[in-house]
């Protein structure tokens, strides 16, 4: 089987695909040193500090493998029998991505792409899987969500619903009453 994951930095993804290569024995991918080691990149964004992957490049080293966990934020690029996406709160996200130190603005542009659904927008525009997964971590434990992904493989359907934008009004709503 084909998998990928994918989501903001933060919401996961490296601890839940070394789990699932573990209890499966597939073989996992951590894309961002793929694309450093192999120099999927077309270029180095300093301000971002980041690659800009070199989509082709990394799609075609896919190419005719039959099992593989690949994850990482250009994950869902990536034809796949799977296309797991990980969520998690913005409020949680801003939390992990400064104790991993990264930068105010940094931060402030992964949360604010979580909020708006970024990623998971470019999964449900430009479909690269016949399957979709759509997964909350902010309050499960990276076992649990491996157990949700494990039951997708098996062919159920795991679609939780993800609303930030609407929470994010709530919020505003509720303080503009007080």
């Amino acid at each position: 089987m084909r998998i990928t994951i994918t989501g903001t930095p933060g919401c996961g993804k490296t601890t839940v695909a070394k789990l699932l290569s573990e209890l499966t024995g597939i073989p996992v991918f951590h894309l961002s040193n793929l694309i450093r080691e192999k120099g999927f990149y077309t270029d180095y964004d300093e301000e971002r500090d980041a690659y800009v992957t070199d989509v082709e490049k990394l799609t075609e080293f896919f190419k005719g493998k039959e099992k593989f966990i690949a994850e990482g934020l250009v994950a869902h690029y990536i034809p796949s029998d799977l296309c797991i996406i990980l969520r998690v709160n913005p409020s949680e996200l801003s939390k992990r991505l400064a104790g991993r130190g990264y930068s105010p603005s940094k931060i402030s542009e992964n949360v604010e792409s979580e909020r708006l659904a970024v990623t998971a927008t470019e999964v449900f525009e430009n479909p690269c899987a016949p399957r979709i997964a759509h997964i909350d971590t902010t309050n499960r434990t990276p076992e649990e969500v491996v157990q949700l992904i494990l039951r997708c493989m098996r062919g159920e359907e795991i679609f939780d619903n993800v609303d930030w934008l609407e929470e994010q009004e709530n919020s505003h709503q509720s303080t503009e009453h007080l």
